[in-house]
């Protein structure tokens, strides 16, 4: 299965439950406990599709960047720092002798080398500057993300306050609707950047 696809079945899901939550939400014949209650698990669910959206995505690109970019080298030097940076963390506290030597053979094991990726790493809680980075790291354009920088700096925000037990008053859908608009805008961006990205070199001169 291509990226795209594998990235767009995730979508589609989550998509499919948080437009679940809505309709709960909206139903006739709350109270207005049950409402309050509904919008927080909503709430708590959109950050949840959000985060786990992210993740997933830029998983599966640089699952498919490690099999078409051919060498590390090759990489944009943002997306080949973060491919080298377990091998460039274990330089730091060698002795010299064992340092010098990793250094040499550094082109061959690692440059010259297929790339290997660590992990996607939200830090738990995926504040807009948590998903800037990630975003540069692997070469793509972060104004959508920056352009919603408050909406999803809220949504983290009064996640945590609902994680933490704390009251946190989400009164009406229609704000509710607000920053799921936000967070589709972010996601959309996310997976049709993936898409392109992964049709320009270094990774499409290596595919076919």
């Amino acid at each position: 299965m291509i990226p795209i696809d594998i990235i767009t079945q995730d979508l589609d899901w989550r998509e499919r439950e948080i437009a679940a939550m809505r309709v709960l939400i909206s139903g006739p014949g709350l109270t207005n406990s049950q409402k309050a209650a509904l919008l927080r698990a909503g709430w708590a669910m959109l950050y949840a599709h959000y985060e786990g959206f992210i993740k997933n995505t830029l998983t599966v690109f640089y699952d498919a960047a490690a099999k078409t970019a051919g060498k590390c080298e090759h990489l944009p030097s943002s997306t080949k720092a973060f491919a080298l940076r377990d091998a460039l963390s274990s330089l730091r506290n060698l002795p010299c002798d064992d340092m010098l030597n990793k250094i040499e053979k550094f082109q061959i094991d690692h440059l010259a080398s297929n790339p290997k990726f660590p992990d996607v790493d939200t830090k738990s809680n995926l504040w807009p500057e948590v998903l800037i980075d990630l975003l540069k790291t692997a070469d793509l354009n972060t104004s959508i993300a920056e352009k919603n920088e408050a909406k999803l700096r809220t949504l983290v925000s009064r996640r945590n306050s609902i994680a933490h037990g704390e009251k946190s008053f989400i009164n009406e859908i229609s704000y509710f609707r607000g920053f799921e608009e936000a967070v589709y805008e972010v996601l959309y961006d996310v997976a049709l950047q993936v898409d392109y990205r992964l049709s320009q070199p270094p990774y499409l001169a290596q595919q076919g």
